[in-house]
């Protein structure tokens, strides 16, 4: 079966096509390699991140009012093909793109989503998931770690009691989404 894309999606492929070729150099293709192992290598990905940000490729997929391109499902596609092609490295903020910017936009205040959003995809901001416990892993029912609303002097706000371990970006994140239990008597898979 022969596939072809809609006039618009070859558009826009050949768009992105042009612009990787005018600024995607081997030195970050090279970096991508090493991404989180040297601070140098970091850096230069994080200043990448930027730059595609800057011109609309940072997070395509997402709605243009968070900093996005609002891509079709093919132009999403399309840029897969020609980023792998290109080899262009894959954003630092992955997991804030694809698991944390999502959650935002939902639930997010409009504050939260002018501020936190475009800094996020950008890669201004890191951010990391903080999920997995000892003896339980990424099992969520099995979250130990509280956190108990509070409110005193400074205001309201939730002080955490708990661990957390392996945190895929942890040691360069800016921000954590943490997983939390908020009510002990909700059953396992409610109360986070």
């Amino acid at each position: 079966m022969d596939f072809s894309y809609p006039a618009e999606v070859e558009q826009f492929r050949k768009e992105l096509r042009s612009w990787l070729c005018a600024n995607l150099s081997d030195d970050i293709v090279t970096a991508g390699r090493s991404r989180h192992k040297d601070d140098e290598a970091f850096e230069l990905l994080r200043t990448w991140d930027a730059t595609m940000a800057d011109a609309g490729w940072g997070a395509v997929s997402w709605p243009r009012e968070y900093a996005g391109r609002g891509a079709t499902v093919l132009e999403q596609l399309a840029y897969a093909e020609e980023t792998t092609t290109a080899r262009a490295p894959i954003p630092l903020n992955v997991i804030g793109l694809n698991n944390i910017g999502p959650a935002i936009m939902a639930y997010g205040t409009d504050a939260q989503k002018r501020e936190l959003l475009p800094r996020m995809v950008r890669a201004d901001d890191i951010w990391c998931q903080g999920m997995s416990e000892p003896e339980a892993g990424s099992d969520l029912a099995s979250l130990r770690t509280r956190a108990v609303r509070s409110t005193d002097s400074e205001g309201d706000h939730f002080v955490v009691n708990g661990q957390k371990i392996w945190t895929s970006l942890g040691d360069r994140a800016d921000w954590c989404q943490l997983y939390v239990r908020t009510d002990s008597d909700a059953p396992k898979h409610q109360g986070i």
